[in-house]
């Protein structure tokens, strides 16, 4: 199975002249943003058994070697894409030339990285791809053509005396005259992929390629009165497979197994089995993450929660992320025989004992309604799923900090909070607030890993009623919120056939920059 994705993008890492491509492989993982997925391709190795993308002569780099190179690249690219990654081409040295060089062919990845690297000065005029033999490019006297759209990173180092830096910065004055975005940097070090460059490059790649804010969209399996169009096995895998095609970095469900009539008539939905729905959802999608927004655990044992869930982790390949909270609904818990007043001490007791399960032998102990004596649930999961906690109140903050790895609280209008058992979250001021308390939090419990903050707009229920009205001010109201400090953010769209679903996410996901 495939890393996984969290980031949405895959790395092209190029060696450089006489390198190995686990070199590459290495440095890409270095650079790449978190979850992206790294593929380090290797030169042809020539006779003198050195691996090198072109060699040059006295009139510069053979032209035919260098179109053959790219073109290999330029088919993984395609490749890539195809499944609907973004793809970004990054190089070190040689392989930096031939990155600067992929546009001169036709080859328009998502963005260029070159590390130590310059444009190389090509034999003779280009002929580009898909082009017809005697069409040219020619963008300078020495034959070399650069017209590309990708934005462009060239980062050069002070002390190399194997590409000096000028060499890099006339390969910009090339890509920029030519039209391209580009970006000139240089850095502390020699001729290697350094830390200087390499934090340069990652901090280039987060502001230029991508959504600081990353985005869980949802099934809109809740909508029972439109039938199989929205609430079946094949909605939810066409669902979920466009999701991912438009850069939607994972889908959520919600949980509510026993909804009061009184509830479902004052606004309340329906929600499939969580882990019944996403994994479905697994089975038709590569990258796509698989969110339960939330799994209410006090309602479960949690043996059964964790075996349910960690089944959907390991065969999706380490996609889920576990949301939890500890539920609101005193009729629901009736229904269900779990004891409501407990629910919170229960959470915490059942967020413990799941990853005790998912990473323990013969875990022991006993809770409310259970003991055990020594329970090994196996296949373990690769890496636990993380846990993020819902709710607003300081004891849910407390318990993200604690026990799991996210923290997500929601919006609540003014006076709302008591009848949704939680604190009032009623502004992005409030909300402002309550993120800054966070460090606090986390020093008194001695935290030192960053804690994942997933919200849902204030104005998505605007958007959901006048799509089109509202999604400038939710698209505003998500820049807001990455400054704040949001990590994820929680969206849905309206609809009531596929067809309708699929043309508002593929509008917000323009409007989002997802794609």
């Amino acid at each position: 199975m495939p890393a996984v994705d969290r980031g949405g993008g895959v790395l092209i890492a190029l060696h450089g002249h006489g390198d190995d491509p686990a070199a590459a492989r290495t440095w890409g993982r270095q650079m790449a943003p978190a979850g992206w997925e790294v593929v380090a391709p290797g030169a042809r190795v020539g006779d003198d058994g050195v691996r090198s993308w072109f060699s040059s002569g006295p009139r510069g780099a053979d032209t035919g070697e260098v179109r053959a190179s790219a073109q290999k690249i330029g088919d993984l690219v395609d490749r890539l894409r195809s499944g609907g990654s973004r793809v970004v081409v990054a190089g070190f040295s040689q392989g930096g030339a031939l990155a600067l060089a992929l546009g001169s062919f036709g080859i328009r990845p998502d963005g260029l990285i070159s590390i130590c690297g310059f444009f190389p000065e090509l034999d003779r005029a280009v002929v580009g791809f898909g082009a017809a033999e005697g069409d040219t490019e020619v963008a300078s006297d020495s034959g070399t053509s650069a017209p590309t759209t990708a934005p462009a990173l060239v980062v050069n180092t002070e002390d190399d005396e194997v590409v000096p830096a000028y060499l890099g910065a006339d390969a910009a004055a090339l890509l920029s005259a030519a039209g391209t975005a580009v970006t000139v940097e240089l850095v502390p070090g020699d001729h290697r992929v350094g830390a200087a460059a390499l934090e340069f490059s990652r901090r280039w790649l987060t502001r230029v390629l991508g959504p600081s804010v990353k985005v869980s969209l949802g099934l809109p399996v809740d909508r029972v009165h439109t039938g199989d169009e929205l609430v079946s096995g094949s909605a939810i895998v066409d669902l979920s497979v466009a999701y991912e095609r438009l850069g939607f970095h994972a889908a959520y469900v919600t949980d509510h197994p026993a909804p009061d009539d009184r509830w479902l008539a004052g606004g309340g939905h329906q929600a499939l089995e969580p882990t019944v729905a996403l994994a479905m959802a697994a089975s038709a999608t590569r990258r796509l993450l698989l969110h339960t927004n939330v799994y209410v655990l006090p309602y479960r044992n949690p043996f059964l929660a964790a075996k349910a869930l960690s089944s959907v982790d390991v065969l999706s390949g380490g996609r889920l992320i576990v949301g939890v909270a500890a539920g609101y609904l005193r009729p629901e818990f009736a229904a269900l025989g779990a004891d409501f007043d407990a629910r919170g001490p229960v959470l915490e007791k059942s967020i413990a004992t799941m990853t005790r399960v998912w990473t323990e032998s013969s875990v022991a102990g006993e809770g409310p309604g259970w003991t055990a004596r020594g329970v090994t649930s196996l296949p373990h999961p690769s890496t636990p799923p993380p846990i993020w906690v819902g709710g607003n109140s300081a004891a849910a903050l407390r318990r993200a900090v604690q026990l799991g790895q996210g923290w997500s609280p929601f919006p609540t209008p003014v006076g709302s909070g008591k009848g949704l058992r939680t604190a009032e979250i009623s502004s992005i001021d409030a909300l402002a607030a309550r993120l800054e308390q966070v460090p606090t939090v986390c020093e008194q419990y001695e935290r030192v890993d960053p804690l994942t903050i997933c919200f849902v707009p204030f104005t998505l229920a605007a958007y959901l009623a006048d799509p089109d009205e509202g999604r400038a001010a939710l698209v505003a109201e998500v820049a807001q919120l990455t400054e704040i400090g949001v990590d994820w953010v929680a969206l849905m769209v309206p609809g009531e056939t596929r067809a309708e679903v699929l043309d508002h996410a593929a509008a917000l996901s323009r409007a989002l920059r997802l794609t």
